[in-house]
């Protein structure tokens, strides 16, 4: 299991930049309220204020396991 990161909180922070960080754990969580468009080839995500992609990363990974599921020979 991969340490969760720590997210960083700054109340200055988000009034000066509006910098918010989501953690691993929340973009699974809302993620898997939209399973279907996550595992789906050609849907597409807007995600205007990206920062890290921590959003458009996860996306891609299920795309790709998707991918490779589809692809995998059989035994």
């Amino acid at each position: 299991m991969q340490a969760e990161k720590e997210q960083v909180k700054s109340k200055k922070r988000v009034a000066d930049h509006g910098e918010v960080y989501t953690s691993e754990r929340e973009v699974n969580a809302m993620l898997d309220l939209v399973k279907q468009e996550t595992e789906r080839i050609e849907s597409r995500f807007l995600e205007p204020a990206c920062g890290d992609g921590n959003f458009l990363i996860e996306v891609l990974q299920r795309k790709l396991e998707v991918v490779k599921n589809a692809t995998k020979k059989p035994n």
